[in-house]
């Protein structure tokens, strides 16, 4: 009886076996084994990778080419290959803050997987989800900065190099903030390297006109004797060039603010602008020669790197991160901040929430810094201090990333800080693809019958209210080879080939004026009149809507029109700060253990922030925040 039992047993696992193996054998494959190429479209351009598969299983995935910004983008090559490998499925989460990327990666596979033979519904089922969410995570430092953008950056530097350590936190999962997004242009005045240029008698003008304003406070008023002690000597020689100085930059930001802004802040900001672009110089960025006029700068002293320095903003960003990595620092991404911890009446660290559901409470010897950026993404904090445009909700879109939500201010709010110029809320007028560069010069606008309506050097208010009051609410964004050859050498800031931009939807292409103007719509001798008389303004300054920054005649090829349209920029209100940049509550004092910097901060830019003026803004306040922490 047991042998027949075991023969029995040993016949049921044999046809098991056989069972198994004649399964394994029948079942269909997905995938034909092999590597494909797939392309997808990113921010930048396109995506291209190679995706190796065996009969059942994506086995690997390697990215080959791409022009994404680094930087911004890096979290989505790093994670989204290594998930799709795990989940063996394209339907995955796109990467916050990296959107475009994500879309071209997961497109990119998809096409690769459709071109090995899978199905749509072999490569798209849903993913597995995990819990993954741990228990309360204990950290500290010295200091602790919230926010990984230019102000955090500069922060976290100084503390280092005040002989502290430092957490730096931010809730996207990419660092950079609103700073790596920038139009790559920083204000400082530099005169040795500003005397190269001519100066325009129209700017000879400009100047005279800020001297003859009465004088609001002792600050203005010794700005105003610098300047003109500066102008009796420049004319006394004879002299064309370019002339600037500390003097002049904060003068044009207090009154281009309307006298809104702190004088106090705006005399260390225009005091230490240089020093923070040569701070920058000693980490790693690399400059242009050429100063140039940010839109809405007022005048020719904007900064920018160059291309080798990183696309956009990442010149103000990544060359600072790399020496907080260098050095100790600790960055978290994916870390968001939601209640600042005070005890005994001084701010001692922070709590919040990972990405993944996980508490962490980070505590600072010295405190926190607040670097968080404004409330531009945030359309109820919008509407809830708009007091000068007519409509600021969701239908008004934003130039800043999802993340700028006011966090930092209403965490400071919730523990008695004092906010300032919070109704202060700025729009920009830009134009997607057409926009090259921050640079106003060589660059028209005109609406859509042909016509200039602005004078493109204005303040950036009153370029966004001439834009909302023209017909469709928008404009052509006019450049020619000055500046895309020239100047840029072909790429916009984004590191871009501009010619790769032009789609003959958003951004068109001509040889000539009158084959521009065909293309969008525009009768050619209206605009051809246009541009004759702008270029008699560049010859003899005497432009009849008061543009007073010029550089050359609009007359090299090839033509590139752009649509343009108004968006909110930036936030000119937040916590109120000292001199320190620390913190002020609403009885007037300061709130120990809390300092801030950057958008998150009110008091500088008043009601009008100066083109190019944000980044120089940042990294000295920063600097300043995370010195005076040490202190």
């Amino acid at each position: 009886m047991r042998k027949i039992i075991i023969l029995l047993l040993l016949i049921s696992i044999l046809f098991s076996i056989i069972g198994c193996q004649r399964t394994n054998t029948d079942e269909k494959e997905i995938f034909t084994p092999g590597t494909y190429e797939g392309e997808g479209n990113g921010h930048n351009g396109k995506i291209k990778l190679e995706v190796t598969v065996d009969g059942n299983q994506i086995k690997t995935i390697d990215v080959k080419e791409h022009n994404e910004t680094a930087g911004i983008t890096d979290s989505a090559f790093n994670r989204l290959p290594a998930e799709i490998i795990e989940q063996q499925t394209v339907a995955i989460d796109m990467v916050t803050g990296a959107t475009s990327t994500s879309k071209g990666i997961l497109e990119a596979v998809k096409s690769a997987l459709l071109a090995a033979g899978a199905s749509e519904a072999d490569i798209t089922k849903a993913p597995t989800k995990k819990d993954v969410t741990g228990q309360l995570i204990e950290k500290n430092a010295d200091v602790i900065v919230i926010g990984t953008g230019g102000a955090g950056m500069s922060a976290a530097a100084d503390v280092i190099k005040a002989g502290g350590t430092v957490i730096i936190i931010d809730k996207m999962p990419t660092v950079g903030g609103n700073t790596i997004l920038a139009g790559s242009a920083m204000n400082a005045a530099s005169p040795e390297v500003q005397k190269l240029q001519e100066m325009p008698a129209s700017q000879v003008i400009a100047i005279e006109e800020l001297l003859a304003l009465e004088p609001k406070d002792e600050y203005m008023a010794k700005w105003q004797e610098e300047i003109k002690a500066d102008m009796k000597e420049y004319k006394a020689k004879g002299a064309t060039y370019l002339y600037d100085s500390p003097a002049l930059h904060k003068l044009q930001t207090y009154v281009g603010g309307d006298y809104v802004g702190n004088p106090k802040l705006i005399e260390i900001y225009g005091n230490k602008a240089l020093d923070a672009v040569n701070y920058l110089k000693e980490l790693g960025t690399e400059w242009s020669p050429n100063i140039l006029a940010a839109v809405g700068a007022t005048w020719t002293r904007s900064h920018q790197p160059v291309k080798s320095s990183g696309s956009n903003g990442s010149a103000f960003v990544l060359p600072q991160l790399k020496f907080v990595e260098d050095n100790g620092g600790e960055v978290l991404v994916e870390h968001k901040a939601e209640e600042l911890i005070v005890e005994n009446g001084r701010v001692v660290g922070v709590k919040g929430t990972k990405s993944d559901g996980t508490p962490f409470d980070f505590r600072g010897n010295k405190g926190v810094i607040l670097a968080t950026g404004g409330f531009a993404a945030n359309v109820e904090m919008r509407q809830e201090y708009n007091k000068h445009w007519a409509n600021l909700d969701e239908t008004v879109r934003t130039s800043n990333p999802s993340s700028a939500t006011g966090d930092g201010i209403i965490m400071a709010k919730a523990i008695g800080a004092n906010l300032v110029d919070m109704e202060w809320i700025q729009l920009v007028t830009g134009s997607g693809k057409g926009t090259f560069t921050a640079s106003i010069l060589n660059n028209i606008y005109v609406n859509i019958i042909g016509e200039r309506f602005i004078n493109e050097d204005a303040r950036r208010d009153h370029l966004s209210q001439a834009v909302l009051s023209q017909p469709r609410s928008m404009f052509w964004l006019l450049t020619d080879g000055h500046t895309t050859i020239d100047t840029l050498g072909g790429y916009a800031v984004d590191g871009t080939l501009i010619d790769d931009r032009v789609d003959n939807t958003q951004l068109f292409k001509g040889d000539t004026i009158e084959d521009l103007a065909t293309q969008i719509g525009i009768d050619p001798v209206t605009l051809q009149k246009t541009i004759d008389q702008y270029n008699e303004a560049v010859v003899k300054g005497n432009d009849i809507l008061g543009r007073k920054v010029f550089d050359k005649q609009f007359s090299k090829p090839p033509y590139y029109a752009g649509i343009g349209v108004a968006v909110i920029h930036h936030t000119m209100g937040g916590v109120k700060i000292d001199e320190n940049a620390q913190v002020i509550d609403t009885s007037g004092n300061p709130i120990p253990g809390l300092y801030a910097a950057g958008e998150v901060a009110g008091g500088i830019h008043g009601s009008n922030r100066l083109g190019g003026n944000a980044i120089t803004d940042i990294v000295v306040f920063g600097r300043i925040a995370g010195e005076n922490i040490m202190k």
